[in-house]
């Protein structure tokens, strides 16, 4: 089992202090799949704003072990 932190920067940073422990890489690469889902299903209407937000997953040393970066991009014909 490890501790797994997932930090989630758009235009404010929010910072997991406490992390989630779980039992391996591929677990914690599901769940910051879930928590994403989570988070763009509470906002969606901030997640139109045009700003690019990441999560960064690391591990207790605060090494990052892989990213997700979401943004949303509208065609010519999109109105507002």
């Amino acid at each position: 089992m490890a501790r797994f932190f997932f930090h989630v920067r758009d235009s404010e940073t929010y910072i997991d202090v406490q992390g989630t422990v779980l039992p391996d890489l591929r677990t914690a690469r599901r769940e910051a799949v879930r928590f994403a889902g989570a988070l763009l299903t509470d906002n969606p209407d901030t997640f139109w704003q045009g700003a690019e937000w990441t999560m960064r997953v690391t591990d207790e040393a605060d090494l990052t072990l892989f990213e997700l970066t979401f943004f949303a991009t509208e065609g010519a014909s999109s109105v507002p």
